[in-house]
This record gives C-alpha cells, sequence and structure tokens, in this order.
C-alpha cells in the first residue's frame, strides 16, 4: 500500500543529491561548450590531422552510449591501468568519473549543435569583415559568434535539459546524486513506488523550473535574433 508520509520523507532523503546533479550538468555543459566550440571551428576549417581527431571522437561519443562510457570510463580505465601496476585511479572519488565522461559526451553533441549554426552564417559576412581590415577572429568575435549563439540558443538550453536528465545514469558508478541517493534509500527499505515516484517528482520539478527560466531568457534574447 502506498505510504504518503514515508513519500514525503523521500524528498528531504533524496533532496541532498540535487546539488550534485547540477554540478554535473553545469560542469559537463559549461567545458563541453567551450571544447565543442573549438572542435566546431577545427572541422570547420578543416584543419589537418585535427579535423579528423574531432570527426572520430564526435562519432564515438555519438555512436556509443553514455552509459557504456561511464562503466568504461570508471571501471575498464582503472583495470587496465592495474595491468601496469598504476594504481591511483582506484582511489578517485567516482564523481570525477561522472564529470569526466559527461564532458566528453556533451563536447561530442555541442560541437555539432555549433558547427550546424556556425555553417548557417552567410560567407559573404566574414568577406566583408576582411574587406574593412578586420582578422578572422575579430570577425568571429564580432560577427560570427553573436549570430551563432542565437541561432543556436534554443538547442544549447534544450541540451542542458537533457543533461540534467542523463545524469541519472551516474548513480551506476555509486555518484549520490538524485538517483544515486534514492537508489540508497531503496536498499534500506525496497519501496519502490514512493522513491522512484519522488526521484522522478523531483526530475520532474527542476526541468519545468529550467523550462520557465529558458522561456523568459529566450524570448528576451530573440529581439536580438530578430535584430540579426
Amino acid at each position: 500500500m502506498f505510504d504518503f508520509s514515508y513519500f514525503l520523507d523521500c524528498f528531504f532523503l533524496i533532496l541532498p543529491g540535487v546539488p550534485i546533479t547540477f554540478c554535473i550538468a553545469f560542469f559537463s555543459f559549461a567545458v563541453g561548450s567551450l571544447i565543442g566550440l573549438i572542435f566546431a571551428l577545427i572541422r570547420i576549417h578543416n584543419v589537418v590531422f585535427l579535423s579528423s581527431f574531432c570527426t572520430f571522437f564526435v562519432s564515438f561519443f555519438r555512436g556509443t552510449p553514455l552509459l557504456v562510457q561511464l562503466v568504461m570510463f570508471y571501471s575498464a580505465i582503472p583495470q587496465l591501468m592495474q595491468h601496469y601496476e598504476v594504481r591511483f585511479f582506484n582511489d578517485i572519488d567516482p564523481i570525477y568519473y561522472a564529470l569526466v565522461s559527461f564532458t566528453l559526451y556533451a563536447i561530442a553533441y555541442l560541437s555539432e549543435i555549433f558547427r550546424s549554426a556556425l555553417l548557417s552564417i552567410d560567407r559573404g559576412q566574414i568577406e566583408a569583415a576582411y574587406s574593412v581590415g578586420m582578422t578572422y577572429f575579430q570577425a568571429l568575435r564580432r560577427i560570427i559568434l553573436p549570430q551563432a549563439l542565437m541561432i543556436t540558443f534554443p538547442n544549447l538550453l534544450n541540451f542542458f535539459i537533457i543533461q540534467i536528465k542523463n545524469t541519472s545514469l551516474a548513480s551506476v558508478i555509486t555518484v549520490h546524486d538524485i538517483m544515486g541517493l534514492a537508489d540508497i534509500e531503496l536498499g534500506r527499505n525496497s519501496r519502490y513506488l514512493e522513491v522512484y515516484l519522488m526521484a522522478a517528482l523531483m526530475y520532474w520539478l527542476i526541468c519545468m523550473a529550467l523550462e520557465s527560466l529558458f522561456f523568459v531568457l529566450e524570448k528576451y534574447f530573440s529581439r536580438f535574433r530578430r535584430s540579426l
């Protein structure tokens, strides 16, 4: 029978995992955006050797499940290092494996988001910038990137929400995020309905709050997109 009192208690038991969830999502999004943009520029300009590496990187991390990547970094790499008598990786907190895995995943997807936005900018604008004496990096900073960011802004916000939900996979490697604490509580009580329903409700409320915030931000920045 559903225990409503215990269901409410689960909120406070799982709540400490919220900052960890946001930490993983925000860190991977911030670092992934920066490196993803660099990867996108490398691929667009077909930089020798680096372009091939970036293409392989994006293909691998987009073509393999995030869960497999997490387990690979958390279990396979330390096991491989033990073969060479390197035991340093065994003492690393699981959250760092999660940060690395989610960041690599974010780089691959954000790289494609940025690349499509950059390619949508009219090439004539760069040539016009050159004609008035701008360097490539000046044109990129003042003309190309502002337009690309306005174009891809909704996609970036959507990816962040997706990344929030993806963090639930971190519980597999014993990270104490929302889902991780839910699994711990489940091991104590085995009341699946109350625990998982509260975890689902918390993810839903977080995503609803983010969607409302992002709607306001998108509405605010849309005036700049219209002017561009």
